[in-house]
Formats: C-alpha cells, structure tokens, sequence
C-alpha cells in the first residue's frame, strides 16, 4: 500500500537515523541537496555524468557529497553511496506541481523510477520526499513532537472512555446480562482506541530517538489492553454456530462512519447479516479471570474448560482442588480472584487522574 511505503521511508528519515542526520548536516550548512534512496535500472536510464562511488554512508559523507551540483544516488538499504553529482534528466512531459528545477527534477524522477527522491532546500529550510508523484514535508522533531503529544492527549481521552464501558461491561458479565449490543460497544471503542495508539507508535516511529519519553507514555496509557480482542474471541465465539467467525479484525478497514453502525460491526464481526441487537449472549469468563482476577492464562484455561462463569462464583474450595493441579493453596487464591471480580465489577469507577 501507498500509506505503508510512505511511512516506511518516513521511519528511515527519523531524527537519530544516518539519513536524517545528514540531511540536516546539509540544511544546517544552508546548501540544497538532492537524494535518490534507491537504485535501479530506470534510475540509471534517468542519470547522467556525475562521478561513480560506490562507498560506505555516513552522515559526514552525504554533506560534503551535496556540495557538488548534481544528484546523489544511494542503494536500496541506504547503506552505501553510488555515485555523486549526477544529472537526473526524467521525461519532460510527466505532471508535476513544482516549480524549482530541483524539486520538479526529483517529483519526475521519483514517478520515472518508482524510487522515493528527497530533496533539501536551502532557500526554504526544508527537507522534502518525493514519492509516487506526491511530495511530502518532512516535519522538524518539535512539529512531530507536538503532533505527537496532541495524539497521546486524545488517546488518554479514549483510554478512560474504555476504561468506564469495560467497567460496565464487567457488571453485565458478572450478572451474566451482556446483549450483542454491549459486545458490540466494547468492539467498536476498542477500534478506536486501537487507531489511536497505532496513530501515536508511528509519531513514535517517525521521531526515532526523540520519542522515547513519549513511547513511555503511551505504553502505559495502552499496556493494559493487549490482547484485549483475543479475550473477547476467547470469552463470546461459542455463542456463534460458526464460533471460528468471529473476529474484529474486519473493524480495521472501517471507515469513521461505519464503525458507528452497530448493525454493521456486530454483522461483521461474525453475527450474521441483520443480527438482532438485543439477543442475550453468554462469556466463558476469560477476560474477567485474567485482566480483573491476575490469574495465569493456564489457570483460567484450566477454569472455563470446566466451569461456566457463573458456577465459579458458587463452587466451593474442594471442588477446585478435584480438579488437577490445584491444590489447598491455589483454590483459595482463585476464591479470592472470584472475589474480587464481583467487588471490582460493582464498585464505583475511579475518576482519571
């Protein structure tokens, strides 16, 4: 996909990355540049003159390198430059928006190749990537910065919204009250949520070694919820006769609008076309032993496999120890889980702090 590659090349242009830390050595020392990351057989059709290398990159290569008039030609994996000074002489009659000779050079090779051009101006103190006939802004670490905490701000936003309809959520299983409705509530803020946190790891991505105090930030706001759709699958696939359906992954390629279509996600997701909302439905309790009651994924394997929801809350001490690997000790440390399921799910939330 085009947004893929984009953000591909994006992470290499990171601040901390070699390319990135020449390019600014470059647009420090006020003198333009312009790049080719890639070579191949119509690069070469495009290029002329120029001087052949061949040599290890480095940073301090490239910003001498740019002081030649002409082009620079790297390999694919940016580790080595081929060659400098060269003249890019793309089509003529291929559309472009540009106006300067090194930014309409680097929009046309860029579509003859099929090979992202960057280009550095010393007029604009810019740097800019040209690729698939579009040219992209290569944003300074205090705008990706503040983009960065702008997204993490909303997801904080998001976060607690989730937070409150879990906590819903867990009194309607624990009451075993949960409707295809409720599910679908849960699925649909999930998404979102999920947008958000990959919206904020490519900011982190794009920032390199400037985004570490925010990776931190955001791996807190989001740890708690990885995993989350798997428990879903875990605790309601069985209530579909094809349990094997259902999925939220087909929520990924929603658009805004119909992500707030229930009857949508809930078809989607493996109920069935025009699927009846308000059906009551039925948890294996996975999610709440887990995430609420800090038991060990193999225990509460052990647990649902032998036990609805509902019987766990009345079984007593020695019926668990019947069952293998559970002694006198871990018994009581899951009635204690049990316990504090049923206290957390009807306990008022805590206001964010």
């Amino acid at each position: 996909m085009k947004r893929d590659r984009l953000r591909q090349y994006q992470r290499r242009l990171a601040p901390g990355t070699p390319l990135r830390a020449g390019l600014d050595r470059i647009l420090h020392g006020r003198t333009g540049a312009l790049v080719v990351l890639g070579n191949n057989p119509k690069v070469q059709q495009v290029s002329t003159g120029g001087f052949r290398l061949d040599v290890e990159f480095t940073p301090q290569a490239l910003r001498e390198l740019a002081k030649l008039d002409g082009a620079i030609i790297l390999s694919n994996d940016l580790s080595r430059i081929i060659a400098a000074g060269v003249h890019l002489v793309p089509a003529g009659d291929l559309p472009t928006a540009e106006t300067g000779t090194r930014h309409r050079s680097a929009d046309r090779t860029a579509q003859a190749s099929g090979v992202p051009v960057v280009t550095v101006s010393a007029s604009m103190s810019t740097i800019s990537l040209f690729m698939d006939g579009d040219r992209h802004v290569v944003e300074t670490s205090g705008q990706m910065i503040s983009r960065a905490n702008q997204t993490l701000a909303t997801l904080a936003r998001f976060v607690d919204r989730l937070n409150g309809i879990l906590h819903q959520f867990n009194a309607l299983e624990v009451g075993e009250q949960v409707t295809t409705r409720d599910l679908v509530l849960v699925a649909q803020r999930f998404e979102m949520t999920r947008r958000l946190s990959a919206e904020a790891q490519f900011h982190i991505d794009t920032l390199g070694v400037e985004g570490r105090l925010i990776a931190l930030q955001h791996a807190e706001l989001v740890g708690e919820f990885t995993g989350l759709d798997e428990q879903l699958r875990t605790d309601y696939a069985h209530n579909l006769a094809d349990p094997s359906l259902f999925t939220l992954e087909p929520l990924h390629n929603f658009s805004a609008e119909e992500l707030l279509s229930p009857q949508l996600v809930a078809e989607r997701i493996g109920f069935g076309e025009s699927p009846y909302l308000e059906t009551p439905i039925h948890t294996r309790g996975a999610r709440l032993l887990i995430s609420v009651g800090r038991l060990s994924e193999g225990m509460t394997t052990k647990l649902i496999d032998r036990f609805s929801l509902q019987e766990l809350f009345s079984v007593s001490v020695s019926e668990l120890q019947q069952l293998d690997g559970i002694g006198a000790a871990r018994a009581r440390l899951i009635r204690d889980a049990l316990l504090r399921i049923t206290e957390a799910a009807y306990a008022r939330p805590q206001p964010p702090v």
